[in-house]
């Protein structure tokens, strides 16, 4: 299935969990980025495999509607201590393993953006697992999935196609409404 196939403005709020290759996950991250603000939808980005800054400039670069996209960056704080100086779109934890404060984090922005058309994009279940036990991040993902259909916002999952387990591959197909397997041949 391609990118360009997953149609999220139709009024459904589904959440979705989107299969890449390890060595296409950035080029699918930007094409999926992109379609999604490309169909109006506010993506409220957690990014635990790459800061937020390097992720904006990256996104211009290829054409994404950025002013559509908000960050909880998960990585820059961790990774220099301190926070930097951007605008008011981005949000940073502590640590990608601190489920509590990034819960905290999206439920602000969710407030922040509330009446708005958003989408909460989880950038990557394998960035996280490195922070992170499968069994703290599958509680995390059951909560965030149960949040997210309560408040009946959008959401999508990313992850290595072969790089989860099966115990943690089968709790996140059950919390999702659907599974795209992103084909290699998506041009970001």
């Amino acid at each position: 299935m391609s990118v360009n196939q997953i149609r999220l403005d139709d009024g459904e709020k589904r959440i979705v969990l989107a299969l890449s290759s390890a060595t296409r996950i950035k080029e699918n991250n930007i094409a999926l980025v992109r379609e999604v603000t490309g169909q109006g939808i506010t993506i409220i980005y957690v990014g635990a495999n790459m800061p937020s800054r390097y992720l904006t400039d990256l996104f211009a670069k290829r054409d994404v509607d950025i002013s559509r996209v908000a960050f909880i960056d998960c990585i820059t704080k961790y990774a220099v201590g301190s926070v930097p100086d951007v605008p008011g779109n981005t949000r940073f934890i502590s640590h990608p393993g601190n489920f509590t404060d990034l819960g905290i984090a999206i439920t602000e922005m969710l407030k922040k953006y509330s009446g708005e058309d958003v989408l909460i994009f989880i950038d990557s279940i394998n960035a996280m697992l490195i922070h992170a036990s499968s069994d703290s991040l599958i509680k995390f993902i059951h909560f965030l999935t149960s949040k997210l259909r309560l408040m009946e916002v959008r959401g999508i999952i990313l992850a290595v196609e072969t790089g989860l387990d099966p115990v943690l591959f089968s709790h996140l197909t059950s919390f999702t409404d659907e599974v795209l397997t992103i084909g290699d041949d998506v041009q970001a």
